[in-house]
């Protein structure tokens, strides 16, 4: 399956402010939509109201055509199941292991599926990224650079239909940073709508079907990275 979502004059005011002024913006399947700018332009928010973690006070966020604000609570849920988010700061569970937060949108997505089955499931994406790390331990014995990891395989090993990223490469080293990147591109086969926000205005450039650029919550440029 694959999800089309689409912003229509959306506004959003946070504590009364205004952080994002009439947005328009299509994320389609098997396209990834870079937003940049300076710091301070509404990155993360924009990309938070796209996934439906923040409400739009304004306008309408469409998914499959459908207004959010006609979901019901159970499917919100259900549409949840359907997404990925990798937030900037990682956002892991502190009082769970790296194994739970991993498990955590499994059993989510896949209620039929065994507590065994879901820790084959994690191992194998481990192995796949090389990533050797001892998952019965809790974030805070991980690196910055390794909660951000985790954060990406939590979002992506359930096979979402829309992946969200905020600074997806933030506190990797380049080889780490790649691996996301090449993961990037291979969803992108898969018919995923892909969306992140990243100011590495170079390397965004590289690789984005689409550069979305904000400047104090507005978008000022929208178009191909030539």
């Amino acid at each position: 399956m694959s999800v089309f979502i689409e912003l229509k004059n959306v506004g959003v005011k946070l504590g009364g402010q205004p952080i994002l002024r009439d947005i328009n913006l299509k994320l389609m399947p098997g396209e990834i939509t870079a937003i940049t700018g300076p710091s301070g332009s509404g990155l993360s928010v924009l990309l938070k109201t796209a996934a439906g973690l923040i409400p739009a006070t304004s306008g309408q966020v469409l998914y499959d055509g459908r207004n959010l604000d006609s979901f019901s609570d159970q499917e919100r849920r259900e549409l949840q199941t359907r997404t990925g988010f990798v937030f900037q700061d990682a956002a892991l569970w502190a009082n769970m292991t790296v194994q739970a937060n991993l498990d955590l949108p499994l059993q989510a997505k896949f209620p039929d599926m065994n507590k065994e089955e879901r820790f084959k499931k994690i191992e194998a994406s481990l192995q796949q990224y090389g990533f050797r790390v001892d998952t019965q331990k809790r974030p805070v014995d991980f690196s910055q650079g390794q909660k951000k990891f985790v954060s990406f395989l939590r979002a992506v090993i359930p096979g979402p239909e829309a992946l969200f990223l905020d600074e997806p490469t933030a506190w990797l080293d380049r080889p780490w940073a790649d691996k996301i990147l090449d993961e990037l591109s291979a969803l992108r086969t898969r018919e995923t709508a892909i969306a992140l926000a990243s100011n590495q205005y170079e390397s965004t450039f590289d690789w984005a079907d689409h550069v979305i650029t904000l400047r104090r919550g507005q978008i000022v440029d929208n178009g191909t990275a030539e």
